[in-house]
């Protein structure tokens, strides 16, 4: 068994183990296959881990779990409302309900606001688990109901669907645990972002004079804000491998093959990682990609 799974299952072990059951769970991670199998695990916990109580949940028949999904690129407010409806009622097997949603992100505003009064204001002994690839686009006030629960995904659960990638690019996706959907949405795109992230990383690195000229055809492959944020992530990993070759270490190759740099100084590099940091929390703010990139350059130069 992955070590990674024993320790999150022995984290929610933990959760149930003492008694203090919060409202609001919020799984995040990069694979949802991952967060899928955690959050029925942890729900059947809740429940109550008995064999009647674990066909219920599998086969979906549970009244007291409720499991929302959609194949559909939005979850809307109908949907919402129904899950309500159903959590309203009293517990009828268990101790406590239990609703999962999974890819929250793809609740359209209307039926995020829906959760939100539900979240505000919940029955007693119901318990959510939301489930989410991409955190940033979920509303402040839910996650500050929430009890945050990173989960790394597994390495089939990520790449299990990538099969057009290269070996290179699939050790790229499953090191720096990339979110497997939006390397999958984005198809021959990821392959030519992180070639132009590479390229940009080695001239950065290299302190390449005309390393700010490498900025907007890098940029122009992305077509949306989380394109900007994944590139920020692939660059952050080649210069955190070109880190730990100026130290001698071999243990951390997100981009195995490629021709990366390790005999610059550490202190610089570790300053260039702070600038890549800086910029993330810049594309958050709705900066100019350009701009965020641009600065990100020239202020590691000092």
């Amino acid at each position: 068994m992955d070590t990674r799974t024993i320790s999150v299952k022995q984290q929610l072990d933990r959760i149930i183990e003492s008694g203090r059951l919060s409202h609001t769970y919020m799984f995040e991670g990069d694979a949802i296959e991952t967060l899928r199998r955690h959050s029925e695990y942890f729900a059947l916990s809740i429940l109550g881990d008995t064999e009647r109580n674990e066909t219920l949940v599998s086969e979906g028949n549970h009244p007291d779990y409720f499991y929302l999904r959609t194949d559909e690129t939005s979850i809307k407010k109908e949907a919402v409302e129904d899950l309500v409806r159903r959590m309203n009622r009293k517990p009828t097997e268990s101790e406590y309900k239990v609703y999962v949603i999974e890819a929250f992100e793809k609740l359209t505003p209307q039926a995020e606001n829906s959760v939100l009064k539900f979240l505000e204001e919940p029955p007693e002994k119901t318990i959510a688990i939301l489930l989410t690839i991409d955190k940033s686009s979920i509303l402040p006030t839910i996650h500050s109901r929430s009890q945050h629960i990173h989960i790394k995904g597994e390495t089939e659960d990520r790449t299990r669907f990538l099969e057009e990638l290269s070996d290179a690019e699939l050790n790229t996706v499953d090191v720096l645990a990339l979110n497997a959907q939006h390397v999958k949405d984005l198809g021959e795109n990821f392959s030519a972002l992180r070639k132009a992230a590479t390229g940009f990383s080695s001239k950065w690195i290299g302190n390449h004079p005309l390393v700010l000229i490498e900025i907007k055809p890098m940029l122009d492959i992305c077509t949306e804000r989380r394109d900007h944020m994944l590139l920020l992530q692939l660059i952050d990993g080649f210069v955190r491998q070109s880190m730990h070759a100026s130290l001698g270490l071999e243990s951390y190759r997100p981009f195995d093959g490629e021709q990366v740099q390790g005999n610059n100084s550490v202190k610089r590099l570790a300053g260039m990682l702070e600038e890549v940091q800086t910029a993330n929390r810049m594309l958050q703010s709705n900066v100019h990609p350009l701009l965020v990139f641009e600065s990100m350059v020239i202020c590691s130069k000092g």
